[in-house]
């Protein structure tokens, strides 16, 4: 695909941040990790082609994340012809679980794709085959007179740029949630 023009958002809204529900896969769980499509309509390049696909009993989990702590970014990286996108990203998930501290025992050394939503629904991948990102988490008590108990995850990683995920988002359990609807399929 060669250049074309961008225009301008139109009066469309561009609200910034995410939605607070966070879905992580690890890398050495998925059956097949699907790449971009190959098709040439514009934006095909950057999305990626189909759902992908999980080992049995395996598949995104989903982590909540307190408002307005979600954000990830893509920065370049590299040198003129080789250059690439350092993807990095954090969220906070409250609270001291057991569960939430062996997620985070667990976690930290696995490789992992990401799928955020945008206020406007639209799902974004972090992470792909073979460059996959860690979740690195830090826990924090607060103090009694103020502040936030929980663990505070930050996702570095790299890739070539953004990626928009439109396949079903495949859950533990085998049900599907549908990125494009938001329809759920137990």
């Amino acid at each position: 695909m060669d250049l074309f023009d961008l225009p301008g958002l139109g009066g469309k809204d561009n609200t910034p941040g995410l939605k607070g529900n966070i879905f992580i896969a690890a890398e050495d769980t998925f059956a097949v990790i699907q790449g971009f499509k190959t098709t040439t309509a514009a934006g095909d390049s950057v999305t990626i082609a189909g759902s992908h696909s999980f080992l049995a009993t395996y598949g995104f989990i989903q982590v909540y994340s307190t408002q307005d702590t979600a954000q990830f970014k893509l920065d370049p990286v590299g040198e003129r012809d080789g250059r690439g996108k350092k993807a990095t990203g954090e969220f906070f998930n409250p609270g001291n679980t057991k569960q939430a501290a062996e997620f985070d025992r667990i976690i930290k050394n696995r490789s992992c794709i990401v799928l955020v939503q945008t206020p406007e629904g639209v799902w974004l991948q972090f992470g792909g085959k073979g460059l996959g990102l860690e979740v690195l988490g830090s826990y924090d008590t607060g103090k009694l007179s103020g502040g936030r108990r929980g663990f505070m995850y930050k996702v570095e990683g790299y890739q070539n740029g953004l990626q928009f995920y439109e396949g079903d988002i495949v859950r533990p359990d085998g049900s599907k949630i549908n990125a494009l609807t938001g329809v759920v399929t137990p």
